[in-house]
Formats: C-alpha cells, structure tokens, sequence
C-alpha cells in the first residue's frame, strides 16, 4: 500500500490519489465516474482540511452541490498510477461559485483538467443561498489560468432525440444527501452510449445537473450523435434531469 500525501501550496489543494483495479474499465484505464467521484469528494476535503468540515456546513445550513462539470482529457491514468488532484476555487460568477482542478501523473504531466460550477444551498429547505451570504469562508478567487473553458449551458436539439431506455434508482445510488450521486450520471451516460462509442476516447465531456433525482424514480433516457459528439439527456418524469455530452478524438 503506497503511502499517499495531502497538502496545500498556498490556494491551491493537493491530494494523491492510487488508481485502484476497482476503479477502472475492462482496459484498466480509470473510469470516468471513479474520476468524478474523487473530484466532489476532494473539493470536500479542501474545506474540511481547512477546519470547515461537511457537518460544520450542515450546522450552518450552508453546503455545496454541483451544478456543472467540464472535463477535459489529455491522457487516462491506468491502474497502479498514483495521480495528484490540484483543486481551487476561481471565485464566484452569476451566483455559482467556480471551482477548478488539474490531474497530474507522477512525472508532473497533466493527464485531465476539471472546470466545474457550485451552487449554495439551504439542506433543510433546497433553496439557494447567493454566495455573498455563505459565512463560513470568504470564497476565494485564484488567477491560476486553467485551458479548460468552463461548462456553461449545454445546449441541443430536442428534435434529434431517440430514447436509449430508462434506469430505476436502487438503494446503492444514493448518497448521504439523500440524491442520486454526481459520480453516478457519469456511469449511467456512460451505461446508455451506443455500445460503439462505449470504448471510443472521448477529449471532452460536459455535464449539467438540472434537477435532484432520488430513490425508486425513473430516469428516462435520449440521445443523438453529431459530428464528433454525442448528446444525451435524462429526464425524470417530463422534467430534465441532467444533460450531458462527450465529446470524441
């Protein structure tokens, strides 16, 4: 078992992470929803490190929840790897706060940038609380200059869709917060892609969060391929769930 480091450098949090066989696909490249779960979980311990644990938030009725994710993909670890997640916060725009992150190797090569958006919510009522009223932090905004643009509104044609099928929340979906996992849309997208594209490089892939989906719901699923790009959508009950689109080498 490698011995792993946490540590800050100034704004910038720095987490090593080992790509374990769990986490990784039939060609032991690490997963894109493994990805995703580490990068929440990691901007947690950013704050928790910093004495703001997710109970101290809870107390306050202040936590985060993603809104949106860009991922930009240079090259994808493999098992055994030990990887270092860079996380920092860029500040706050049209009530979001922004959040970025960089994945090193351990030859201090960048395998993946993350651009991702923040929203502030009461966990008691689910409604929003504008970043100028969070009190437990002042949030920070780094000049650190990331090539990953961030994830505004995907947009798409409804016109072009085709249903790929639904999905039912079972119990291990769920989180702690009581809602299906960000990490986990990220194995349904990948789940309902067209089996050729399943094991195809993709460079980019966006994500929306719309609306929290919970236990025993069903998530309706569409998708189109365009060009080098493919969109897919997930709707709960008529109601837009997540959007999100790769994009393909």
């Amino acid at each position: 078992m490698n011995v792993l480091r946490t540590w800050f450098d100034k704004e910038v949090y720095n987490k090593e992470i080992e790509v374990f066989f769990r986490d990784c696909d039939t060609n032991r490249k690490i997963k894109l929803p493994a990805i995703m779960g580490y990068a929440s979980d990691i901007a947690g311990d950013d704050y928790a490190d910093r004495g703001i644990t997710h109970y101290k938030m809870m107390d306050a009725n202040q936590v985060f929840l993603l809104a949106r994710y860009h991922y930009r993909f240079y090259r994808v670890p493999s098992v055994g790897e030990i990887i270092t997640y860079r996380t920092w916060e860029k500040g706050v725009e049209s009530g979001y706060v922004l959040r970025d992150y960089e994945l090193v190797d351990s030859n201090n090569e960048v395998c993946i940038l993350i651009s991702s958006t923040w929203v502030v919510i009461n966990p008691e009522t689910r409604k929003i609380v504008r970043p100028r009223n969070f009190t437990l932090r002042e949030i920070q905004s780094s000049e650190k200059v990331l090539d990953c643009e961030p994830c505004g509104k995907i947009n798409f044609d409804e016109e072009k869709f085709n249903s790929l099928g639904e999905r039912v929340l079972f119990y291990t979906d769920i989180d702690a917060n009581g809602h299906l996992n960000n990490a986990n849309y990220g194995s349904i997208a990948i789940d309902f892609l067209p089996c050729n594209l399943r094991d195809k490089e993709f460079s980019d892939f966006y994500i929306n969060y719309n609306k929290e989906a919970r236990l025993a719901e069903k998530i309706k699923l569409f998708g189109y391929e365009e060009n080098n790009a493919y969109y897919m959508v997930g709707k709960v009950e008529n109601n837009l769930c997540f959007t999100c689109k790769f994009i393909f080498k």
